[in-house]
């Protein structure tokens, strides 16, 4: 079975017997949960933690899955959802560190000035989004690193797109902010 076939067929293979279908699914998408529950968590541990938790609930819960929305839409609704209960349940603000998953894709030949200051400032943008509440560390991490539109995070967060606006609004007025005084 190739990773080529679609999601909607791998989960009808899936609920029609096929459990290999579901280890495909797995293996299709678990760097995918990783990634961003492990922005959200800031933690490798929590991560690998939250990642079988979001599988195993994709397990017991696949299903219920409409098809209304993608497939990719309704994991990354259970990854942030997944995510958010570790959090909330800890009371701990996790640091976010997206310097780690920035130094992946760095070119290796760029100038070593240039390196440090790129570290530099990611790590200013990491303590910056320390300080922000959970949600909005969120929709900030879910719209400018992973690039998704506002229909898609309300759809995640079971939220209206008029108040993930807001809360993204008041998450890039924190960090700019924080970046101003900072900077000056």
């Amino acid at each position: 079975m190739a990773l080529e076939i679609s999601d909607n067929d791998l989960i009808k293979e899936f609920l029609g017997g096929d459990e290999q279908s579901f280890n495909v699914l797995v293996r299709k998408h678990q760097d995918f949960v990783y990634n961003i529950v492990r922005k959200i968590t800031g933690n490798h541990e929590d991560a690998i933690e939250v990642s079988q938790r979001v599988f195993v609930k994709l397990y017991d819960q696949l299903e219920t899955f409409s098809g209304g929305s993608a497939f990719t839409t309704w994991l990354y609704r259970i990854a942030t959802n997944e995510s958010l209960n570790l959090l909330r349940s800890r009371k701990v603000k996790r640091w976010l560190r997206l310097d780690e998953t920035g130094r992946e894709f760095r070119d290796q030949t760029s100038d070593p000035f240039e390196t440090v200051v790129e570290d530099e400032k990611r790590e200013q943008l990491d303590r910056v989004l320390r300080t922000l509440p959970d949600r909005q560390r969120t929709v900030f991490v879910l719209r400018m690193h992973e690039g998704l539109t506002y229909d898609e995070i309300a759809d995640i967060l079971g939220v209206t797109t008029g108040s993930l606006k807001a809360t993204f609004f008041h998450a890039v007025k924190k960090v700019t902010k924080a970046l101003e005084n900072i900077y000056e």
